[in-house]
């Protein structure tokens, strides 16, 4: 099995590399007013509206 690794607040994560269709660098969020805190906002993404999870709320981690 192949995995993805990434570091969020000093721990180290893994995802199934076949669970994993793109990787998106940072990007401007339009934000969603009275969204659940973990949902950082919305990027247009070639056309097609994506929510952006902020994983450190997600998780319970303190904000950077």
């Amino acid at each position: 099995m192949n995995l993805m690794t990434f570091h969020v607040d000093g721990h180290l994560f893994g995802v199934e590399v076949a669970a994993v269709q793109e990787v998106v660098r940072y990007q401007p969020m339009t934000r969603v007013p009275l969204a659940p805190p973990a949902l950082s906002g919305l990027i247009n993404l070639r056309g097609q509206i994506i929510p952006a999870v902020d994983l450190r709320r997600r998780l319970g981690f303190p904000d950077r």
